[in-house]
């Protein structure tokens, strides 16, 4: 089936299923916020974090290349933190899955408080050393990949079945705004205040987001630990450590569930598509200089595009929440992001180079809404920490590994021909994953495992990649 399939035309929108979205619809979505519930503090607290960890990155970053010199050791203490994000989000979601998450989530807070501290004392003594700098990077790393996989997990249980589109969405949008507001403010304290003032308004800020989540209850998980059924029980009392599997079996019966379940895998895939092909952020330096003749403050120019790409679709997103057909909203805004870096690849003009990343930064948004959503409605409570921590690990992983792929197409047909070929790459993968998993064509949003039957109404066909049974062309 085509993916342009569904698309609205006339009066009628096949997204969603009921008439033409009004303009007031698209209005970000507040319900969830309106029904009560912990959801409003846990995300206001999340949009001080980013802020923080913003004000952190930029920081870092200017401290290592202003006593280095050296762009070599900027890579070196990104990639420390990669390392440390990797290993916490991997070690997080097992425990997100067996302990109080709430607690996990104060732990990666207050130990951020802490680090955050080190580095403006650090940053204000007179002869700055490089090693804390390194140790605080993965020591901040590997607690915050814990934390954040456990928020992950916790947050689709503040919600009902109904709202989890429109949290999906209230997530998206607050990780964006923290994202880009966090940057740009350590950029003007740094240049005033200076370094020691930037990362000590970063842990004053961390401290009162941890004071504030002290105020959420226990948050255990729910529900059997899973055995060979795609879908465990749910309600029942998380079992203790005593005779539970390791580290790694446990990553294994995470894998096991995503190999299982084609809505949570064929996610995950697509996404693998977009962030392999389709990740020209590495090629900018390169594409500003040869392609448009330009220096720094055209990366900069680049960088910020998509950005605004974002901003708005955050603004705008009222209507996801609202439609029925996820996967078909997935395919298509991927395929958008696809065709915005093949038209990036090809601008001979400037202007039209920026009009397709804000492109592709809109359509990156909704499709991360809709990747949200569906990983949170198919994911039982008992697997969230698991499954959400194997997509932040591959979130993470994945563009560095796309970020090579393009610069070695880069240096053998040059940046604009690279990141063309790479967006007409992930178009044409997206459509031959679109094409394996084509029954989910007809997903209508409807929640696996929240409704409490049995398997959860997904058959016993269900076992992945490309399975074309008439059972599950049927669903």
């Amino acid at each position: 089936m085509s993916l342009l399939a569904g698309l609205p035309f006339g009066g009628v929108n096949p997204l969603g299923g009921g008439p033409e979205l009004r303009i007031r619809e698209l209005a970000l979505d507040l319900s969830p916020l309106r029904a009560g519930g912990p959801l409003g503090l846990v995300l206001a607290t999340r949009v001080l974090a980013l802020l923080c960890i913003g004000l952190t990155s930029v920081g870092v970053v200017v401290q290592v290349y202003e006593q280095t010199r050296s762009s070599v050791q900027v890579g070196a203490v990104s990639l420390v933190l990669g390392a440390g994000l990797l290993l916490g989000f991997l070690v997080g979601g097992v425990l997100a899955d067996r302990r109080d998450r709430r607690g996990l989530i104060l732990v990666g807070s207050g130990w951020a408080v802490v680090t955050f501290a080190a580095l403006s004392a650090n940053a204000a003594a007179d002869r700055p050393a490089l090693w804390v700098v390194y140790v605080s990077g993965a020591l901040f790393g590997f607690t915050e990949g814990v934390a954040e996989t456990a928020l992950t997990a916790v947050v689709p249980t503040f919600v009902s079945e109904e709202h989890i589109p429109a949290t999906g969405a209230l997530v998206t949008v607050t990780t964006t705004l923290g994202s880009i507001a966090g940057p740009m403010l350590g950029g003007v304290l740094i240049a005033g205040p200076g370094l020691a003032t930037t990362f000590g308004l970063a842990a004053a800020g961390t401290a009162l987001t941890t004071l504030l989540l002290t105020r959420l209850g226990p948050l255990p998980p729910t529900g059997a630990a899973p055995t060979d059924a795609d879908v465990p029980p749910r309600g029942e009392a998380a079992p203790s450590d005593a005779g539970q599997p390791g580290v790694l079996e446990s990553l294994r019966e995470g894998l096991a569930f995503i190999r299982g379940s084609r809505v949570v895998a064929a996610v995950l895939v697509v996404d693998l598509c977009a962030a392999l092909f389709a990740t020209p952020t590495a090629l900018y330096p390169q594409f500003a200089e040869e392609r448009f003749g330009g220096g720094p403050e055209l990366v900069g120019l680049l960088t910020t595009a998509p950005m605004i790409g974002a901003a708005v679709a955050s603004l705008v997103s009222g209507w996801t929440g609202r439609t029925r057909h996820q996967w078909r909203v997935l395919c298509v805004t991927v395929a958008v992001w696809g065709l915005a870096c093949l038209g990036f690849g090809l601008s001979p003009l400037l202007g039209f180079g920026l009009f397709f990343l804000a492109l592709g930064g809109l359509a990156d948004t909704f499709s991360e809404i809709m990747r949200r959503t569906l990983l949170m409605r198919h994911t039982p409570d008992p697997l969230q920490g698991r499954v959400s921590s194997l997509w932040l690990a591959q979130a993470m992983t994945a563009p560095a590994l796309g970020g090579v792929l393009a610069g070695l197409g880069a240096s053998a047909v040059g940046p604009s021909t690279a990141v063309a070929a790479g967006g007409a790459l992930c178009v044409g993968a997206l459509c031959l994953v679109a094409l394996l998993y084509r029954q989910l064509w007809q997903e209508t949003g409807e929640s696996t495992v929240r409704e409490g039957e049995g398997a959860q109404g997904v058959p016993a066909g269900d076992g992945g990649l490309g399975s074309n049974s008439e059972e599950t062309a049927a669903t």
